[in-house]
């Protein structure tokens, strides 16, 4: 059975230790006395999801243009479209 911990007490968690359709989340609302769960696929439902896209820029598009060779895993944001 699991303990209650302090926020300040927990491990930090990546999501590489996450089974995001298994594991849930708990939500406590102590002046109400109720407690709910979400899985993270729930939280996260409808939101941007990618594999290989690690990094998001926002930049005009002069900047993007000075780029080169933009990076594959990256996501660029064309800021002062016409």
């Amino acid at each position: 059975m699991a303990e209650n911990k302090k926020i300040t007490d927990l491990n930090a968690l990546s999501s590489i230790d996450l089974d995001s359709g298994n594991d849930s989340l708990v939500i406590v609302d102590a002046s109400e006395n109720e407690t709910k769960k979400i899985t993270p696929d729930n939280l996260m439902y409808r939101s941007v999801k990618s594999d290989n896209v690690n990094n998001i820029v926002s930049l005009t598009q002069s900047a993007y243009g000075n780029i080169g060779t933009p990076d594959p895993n990256t996501l660029y944001i064309i800021t002062d479209l016409l």
